[in-house]
This record gives C-alpha cells, sequence and structure tokens, in this order.
C-alpha cells in the first residue's frame, strides 16, 4: 500500500516536473524574455533541469541560435526518472 502511494506520488512529481518544463517553453515563444511571478515559479523547479542542458548545449555548440536545453532537460528528467522508479 505505501509503496504503491510513494509511486503515485513520483509520478506526479515527474509529470509535474515534464508539465513544467513544456509550459516554459511555451510562454518562452509567447513572451520571449519577459519575466513575470509565474514563470519565475516555474523557474524554481525547471532551473535545475534546465541549467545543465545549457552549460552541455554551450560547450558542444557554442553561440548555436536554437535552445536545445529543454529537450536535454527532459533527457536528464527521464534518466532520473528511470533511476527512481528501479530504485522503488
Amino acid at each position: 500500500m505505501i509503496n504503491s502511494t510513494l509511486a503515485v506520488a513520483v509520478s506526479l512529481l515527474f509529470r509535474f516536473l515534464e508539465g513544467a518544463i513544456l509550459l516554459e517553453v511555451v510562454l518562452s515563444w509567447i513572451m520571449p524574455g519577459r519575466s513575470n511571478a509565474f514563470r519565475d515559479f516555474l523557474r524554481i523547479f525547471t532551473n535545475p533541469f534546465m541549467i545543465p542542458g545549457k552549460k552541455i548545449q554551450e560547450k558542444l555548440m557554442p553561440n548555436f541560435m536554437i535552445d536545445f536545453s529543454p529537450i536535454i532537460a527532459l533527457f536528464i528528467l527521464d534518466l532520473l526518472q528511470r533511476i527512481v522508479y528501479s530504485i522503488l
């Protein structure tokens, strides 16, 4: 019972993080360069995944016009999800 509840909670957490990353991408298309309280709130959750992606992209493809950090962030999140599920 507890293991099942924990698995559901972890699953919801990962879905929330994936949704937050995708929402941040959409907001960056709609309101580029603008910052507001909601985007700042999203960045609290997404920056731990987006910043490593930005660093990897800057190292591999410096000054590239397209930002692939959300894709890298989703890949990192997927790896983390697989590790957590294998532990559970």
